[in-house]
């Protein structure tokens, strides 16, 4: 039993076959990354240092870019090192230095020094991020060395900001720190560090008094010098796992474990998210970030529905499986926890209001309740007041359009009651509140869920007021007019619900049927040929016809560089900063461009068309106007339709 426990698993080591061929065959460069717990520990003076002993080995390194602070002993060691000057960059008429990644790749050197990776760049630069400019260098074969403090780990934002009160904004997806072949830890006891403020080596003096008694006070020096150590030890003990299965020496690998995090349209959900990856990566098991679209939030608006998409982007960028679903957010919680044999549930707590408790339950004590699995409550503390303060200022426009919704309750209401003051002396006073449903339901359908529960309660009044002797006053002489009173109220309530509820699942499911219906008969019309001609001018036509965008199809020459092969007669105002994005798309293999964080100036959406062979072409949209992620996810499905179109009709040709 003790042999068959400590024999490997065959796939295991198939996989590690695979990930070791990989390596060999890959002409990826090589990251080292030197991480501090804060600035001042001499992480960049560590990097220089390592680049001169690599210059005395003979080893061709330039300086791409490095932040010297001013501090005299930094700047000494530039001398003797190759130092790419800096590509000048016009910012709303400020001109500003950036790194130029350009520039490098031309020089193509070994190694490259990258000092700050979670610097932002300016607005104009390839990159949003410093970090993607460093996986571009890796992808063309180049060896990067780069610093990093700690606080700006995606993972650990949420454990520094509580360590410090500081939301640090700048942040590195854990991604590239996992990308590193080699962390190596700048430590500098706390007292050293406080000793190098106060000498001014590490900020000028009137600012660095500012930091001893803020960012850098002893308390948060110590806890961010440990988060750093243990954040290196656990990418130590992860390298050794990888090691020993390398090596065929099987130990309780514990895999059986799986995490949940259940996610939403709150900012609070990233902290989930940021758990759940810390939870994973600490005992190296599966994680998946699952959002349930209930019935009742299919018109979620459109900062929500933004702000959710970013959420679970962050929880791709943190390597969990993002799940969708759609029903009962308890029932669909607890049937995939089982279905999946989820251990451990993550869970923020409810922003439902109590009477939303009231009516439909409580999410968090429905989970608890059915599912077999722990469940882990996570607080939402500090819940972005801001953003709640932001919807409140922002559009006067959205609360104009409440009260046009609102009007539609009394309009509806009132002509109801003049309808039955006519056919008063015909209508018994107990048969009026049937009709008054009516109204409702239709104000219900047309404006939605509020204005309905408007339209009960102006119903019970109207009904009190011009039906129910005394007449004309709120007075009740009958009791027995009252329970009628409660059932009216509660009945238009919950035939306002229902009637929202059914006119959402209409919209969504016409959204849906539009969705695929598009998809299908894009596809059949597309597959239906093989002739690179007519599927060019199929896809153009009916992209641009669909979505009243500009549509270009740009495909490889014998030179390897891409020219316009399809178009909806739109090529004059692609000019040649676009090409060249284009051109960089199709050798990088990502999606770049407009409403993207990489060449964001461009006024395109550039999509690659990807096959498993490899990249066929470009497609390039002009928008003019923000994408709706609906939008976008239909785009990239036809952009994939379109590759294999393509695709077929490269191998079709080839055998001819």
């Amino acid at each position: 039993m003790k042999e068959d426990y400590k024999r490997p698993d065959p796939d295991g080591l198939l996989n590690l076959l695979k990930e070791e061929d990989e390596k060999r065959d890959s002409k990826r460069g090589y990251l080292k990354i030197f991480l501090g717990y804060v600035a001042g520990v001499g992480k960049t003076y560590r990097m220089l240092s390592e680049a001169h002993v690599l210059q005395e080995k003979s080893k061709d390194v330039v300086v791409g870019i490095v932040e010297t602070h001013g501090r005299i002993e930094t700047e000494q060691l530039l001398e003797n090192l190759e130092v790419i000057p800096r590509v000048k960059i016009d910012y709303k008429g400020i001109v500003l230095e950036e790194f130029d990644i350009d520039a490098v790749l031309e020089r193509k050197p070994a190694y490259v020094l990258v000092d700050e990776l979670a610097h932002t760049n300016v607005p104009g630069s390839r990159h949003t991020k410093r970090y993607q400019d460093v996986e571009e260098l890796l992808n063309a074969g180049i060896n990067v060395y780069s610093t990093l403090n700690v606080q700006h780990i995606e993972s650990l934002n949420d454990i520094v900001q509580q360590i410090t009160g500081v939301e640090v904004k700048e942040t590195v997806p854990d991604s590239i720190i996992e990308m590193a072949d080699k962390i190596e830890v700048v430590d500098l006891p706390f007292d050293e560090l406080i000793e190098r403020l106060k000498e001014g080596k590490v900020y000028v003096p009137e600012k660095a008094i500012k930091a001893m008694s803020n960012f850098f006070s002893e308390k948060n020096l110590i806890a961010l010098r440990e988060t750093a150590l243990r954040y290196a030890t656990l990418h130590v003990d992860s390298e050794m796992g990888s090691y020993l299965r390398k090596e065929k020496v099987m130990g309780p690998w514990d895999t059986s474990n799986r995490i949940m995090a259940c996610v939403s349209s709150s900012p609070s959900s990233r902290k989930l998210i940021r758990i759940a990856y810390r939870f994973s990566h600490l005992y190296n098991v599966e994680w998946f970030a699952v959002y349930v679209e209930p019935y009742a939030d299919l018109r979620m608006k459109d900062d929500a529905r933004q702000q959710l998409e970013k959420n679970l982007e962050l929880a791709e960028e943190l390597d969990g499986k993002v799940i969708r679903l759609k029903g009962s957010i308890a029932n669909e919680i607890v049937s995939f926890a089982s279905l999946k044999n989820i251990t451990l549930i993550l869970l923020g707590h409810s922003r439902r209001s109590r009477l939303q408790e009231f009516l439909e339950g409580s999410v968090i004590n429905k989970v608890i309740q059915k599912s077999a699995s722990q469940v882990l409550v996570i607080e939402n503390k500090n819940e972005f007041d801001t953003g709640r303060r932001k919807i409140k200022k922002t559009d006067i426009t959205g609360l104009e359009s409440l009260w046009g919704s609102y009007s539609i309750s009394f309009s509806s209401i009132g002509f109801t009651t003049v309808i039955c003051l006519l056919l008063r002396s015909f209508i018994e006073a107990p048969n009026i509140p049937m009709i008054f449903i009516i109204p409702i339901v239709l104000t219900s359908l047309v404006a939605g869920k509020k204005p309905g529960i408007l339209a009960s309660i102006l119903a019970v009044a109207a009904f009190d007021l011009f039906f129910v002797p005394p007449f004309y006053t709120f007075s009740v002489a009958d009791v027995r007019f009252i329970p009628t009173f409660i059932v009216l109220l509660v009945v238009g309530i919950v035939t306002s619900l229902l009637a929202d509820t059914v006119k959402k699942q209409v919209e969504y499911i016409r959204q849906r049927e539009t969705f695929i219906s598009s998809l299908y008969d894009f596809s059949k019309g597309l597959l239906a040929s093989q002739d690179l001609n007519i599927i060019l001018g199929r896809t153009t036509k009916y992209i641009s016809d669909s979505f009243n965008y500009d549509v270009l199809i740009l495909l490889p020459d014998e030179s390897n560089k891409l020219y316009i092969a399809s178009s909806n007669d739109k090529k004059e105002i692609f000019s040649e900063h676009e090409m060249a994005v284009s051109n960089w798309v199709f050798e990088q293999g990502k999606t770049a461009g407009f409403g993207t964080d990489t060449l964001s100036s461009s006024q395109w959406y550039h999509i690659p068309l990807k096959v498993q062979t490899g990249i066929l072409g470009v497609m390039a949209l002009a928008p003019h106007k923000n994408m709706t992620n609906e939008q976008r996810h239909l785009i990239n499905a036809f952009a994939n339709v379109v590759s294999l179109a393509l695709s077929n009709s490269i191998y079709a040709k080839s055998e001819e």
